[in-house]
């Protein structure tokens, strides 16, 4: 029991850190947080719609005949690194969404909703035509649920909140709540 509440009670100091820390440490915090959230929603459900399928074909082509699927990982990391450099060029090239700052790499090379969808297709789909689905589906839940929380946060820098509440407690309340309507969601679909 000890241990879970140590637990608890380091994400929600990691939360609290990672929501009030300062400027130099948030790379995406601008006064047009919106513009860079589009940006980091574009790119991430672009790398799931890609990476999904490929992570499937690499998984079935590739690995399960050469019997070294404990590869996998480190295989879907590089994929991944190398998807960040891409959509970098790319976004620099072709268009204005990403963040004067630096930090866009990184961001997307440290993605857990990558790696997450690419070993969950492993396991989960049967079939290449699954894990394409599988992987735009979660791109485009992924980069609504981003543009939401970044339109709350910005709606919550300009309403009128009490002073104990205003910053950190009011964002982790709002997102709390979020989560328990998003946890409505569960069973929606039977597997």
């Amino acid at each position: 029991m000890s241990s879970l509440l140590i637990i608890l009670l380091s994400s929600v100091l990691v939360s609290y850190f990672a929501i009030t820390t300062p400027g130099a440490l948030q790379p995406f915090a601008s006064d047009d947080m919106f513009d860079s959230a589009i940006g980091v929603a574009i790119a991430t459900a672009i790398g799931l719609a890609l990476l999904s399928p490929l992570s499937w074909l690499i998984d079935h082509l590739v690995l399960a005949p050469l019997q070294v699927d404990f590869l996998a990982p480190v295989i879907f990391v590089v994929l991944i690194v190398l998807l960040a450099l891409c959509l970098d060029v790319a976004f620099r090239h072709g268009a204005g969404w990403l963040p004067h700052r630096m930090g866009f790499v990184l961001l997307m090379a440290t993605q857990g909703a990558l790696l997450g969808v690419m070993l969950q297709g492993r396991v989960r789909s049967e079939t290449f035509t699954q894990a394409l689905l599988s992987g735009a589906g979660a791109g485009v839940s992924f980069a609504a649920l981003l543009l939401a929380f970044c339109s709350m946060q910005q709606r919550l820098q300009a309403a009128d909140v009490p002073m104990a509440f205003r910053a950190a407690p009011a964002a982790l309340i709002t997102v709390g709540i979020m989560a328990l309507a998003l946890m409505g969601l569960t069973g929606l679909v039977r597997e």
